[in-house]
């Protein structure tokens, strides 16, 4: 809730093959917020740091024209654990904190994800992805905790997701796109929440490219999702809080996504 520093450095090396490695290293610090101050309340309390490491492995497949597989693994500590969302949001500190020595000792997330990419021919192509996040505050419980603001929140939690996008070239301009989706997450030592989804979308690309990255595209999406006794109940998700409880859910619009080049 206040300001904090955050050193960073990112260094990518180039491997034989168009391969590349990235390192990530990251220092957070929070001071003081009234060194002047020995009263310990929520604008004010003791200063605290993290740390984050990471590293990412991109590989091209020889081949196969604008293929390739990306992993990565991160992991941060304390204030620097960050590991909510599945995003390189790392100054998000996750959990709460050990409100008797008012700090994030013991805080950790760890993340991994792996992307697939693989353009098979001028009629098909696949996309597969995966990620893994363990996340844990300070706090000695993996419940409810209450934060330095006296608000509660989930002090362990872990997310998993695997999914497929799968990419049919019917004619130059009328693409078909199947996705399949699954995730669950289970906070504290609650039951696992978790989804299956199933979107078919029929695309225009007007530029006749038969490739994945192939821009403007214009979708007609039908999507639906099969939550689990847990997700319904406790409303896992924003459509969910929208309509209530609901075994099956479904979304049917249009969306077009283009590119900017330099």
């Amino acid at each position: 809730m206040r300001q904090r520093s955050v050193w960073s450095i990112e260094q990518d090396f180039d491997i034989a093959n168009n391969n590349k490695l990235t390192l990530l290293a990251e220092y957070h610090y929070m001071g003081n917020a009234d060194t002047d101050s020995d009263t310990l309340t929520e604008y004010n309390y003791p200063s605290d740091y993290g740390f984050v490491g990471g590293v990412r492995f991109e590989s091209n497949f020889q081949g196969i024209k604008n293929s390739f597989n990306r992993f990565s693994a991160r992991y941060g500590n304390r204030i620097a654990n960050g590991g909510d969302g599945g995003l390189s949001r790392t100054w998000m500190t996750f959990g709460a904190p050990d409100t008797i020595s008012r700090n994030f000792h013991g805080a950790y997330s760890f993340s991994i994800t792996d992307e697939i990419l693989l353009e098979l021919s001028n009629k098909y192509s696949l996309n597969a992805y995966l990620i893994y996040t363990q996340s844990k505050g300070a706090a000695p419980d993996n419940g409810l905790s209450k934060t330095y603001w006296g608000r509660e929140v989930y002090n362990r939690k872990e997310d998993f997701v695997i999914g497929t996008r799968n990419v049919f070239y019917l004619t130059d301009k009328f693409h078909l796109i199947g996705e399949v989706h699954f995730a669950q997450r289970k906070d504290g030592d609650n039951a696992w929440a978790k989804m299956l989804k199933l979107s078919f979308a029929p695309a225009f690309v007007p530029t006749g490219n038969r490739n994945y990255w192939a821009r403007p595209e214009f979708r007609f999406i039908s999507s639906f999702a099969f939550y689990n006794q847990y997700a319904q109940d406790n409303l896992y998700s924003p459509y969910l809080e929208f309509v209530g409880s609901k075994k099956i859910g479904y979304f049917l619009g249009i969306k077009v996504e283009w590119w900017i080049w330099n």
